[in-house]
């Protein structure tokens, strides 16, 4: 788990891209890349694909992107997570486990040596006082995908101009309206949105209990 992060990272590296790295609060990591919000979520999860496969190619004896779990080889790579309908365990939450382990945000040093067990709800308020809020400025540094698609040899996204942008500022009146109007016309709520074939969703995505 922890040589794989640390392969996630080269690769986010060498694409230019931020990376934060946090425990998943019970055996696995969950490494985040804040990006600019112009792209659906299947282009986003076809350029995670790209990546988890790259990393799966430079280290093949203990990382797989192999979907079925009776053929798996080592680690299982979840691209799969960045999906409409997929969720993860937020940083600092606390998780079902005995020990009341924390996802953890880490620094990249820290990670070669991790031990998730040592997150916990006792823990991680004297961590926070010593190291600070790991993630606190993660949203100043989102990075736009669109330009690396070349990158990974992948065909260029489809921009959907459905994905609306919420502003990190109140809103106003006028675009709470805009907001509401372009809402009313999406896909979603017209009840045409498509999605993939149940055998393609589920070879492509990802089981969504792999997240930890």
């Amino acid at each position: 788990m922890r040589e794989i992060a640390m392969v996630v990272k080269d690769v986010l590296d060498e694409l230019k891209l931020p990376s934060y790295a946090k425990t998943s609060g019970v055996s696995g990591m969950h490494i985040l890349t804040p990006i600019v919000i112009e792209l659906p979520f299947p282009e986003v999860r076809r350029f995670a694909k790209a990546v988890a496969v790259e990393v799966a190619n430079r280290v093949p004896k203990i990382a797989t992107t192999t979907w079925v779990v009776k053929d798996r080889t080592g680690v299982f790579v979840d691209y799969g997570q960045n999906a409409f309908d997929r969720t993860i365990a937020s940083a600092y939450s606390i998780r079902p486990m005995a020990d009341a382990r924390a996802s953890a945000p880490l620094r990249w040093d820290e990670v070669p040596d991790v031990r998730p067990e040592a997150f916990t709800l006792e823990t991680m308020r004297d961590r926070v006082a010593k190291v600070g809020d790991l993630t606190a400025d993660i949203w100043q540094h989102r990075a736009d995908l669109k330009p690396l698609f070349k990158t990974l040899k992948l065909k260029d996204p489809v921009v959907d101009d459905r994905v609306l942008v919420r502003p990190s500022r109140p809103w106003t009146e006028d675009e709470q309206r805009a907001w509401r109007e372009r809402g009313r016309g999406s896909s979603w709520n017209r009840g045409t949105s498509r999605r993939p074939p149940k055998s393609e969703e589920r070879k492509d995505a990802g089981p969504a209990e792999n997240s930890d």
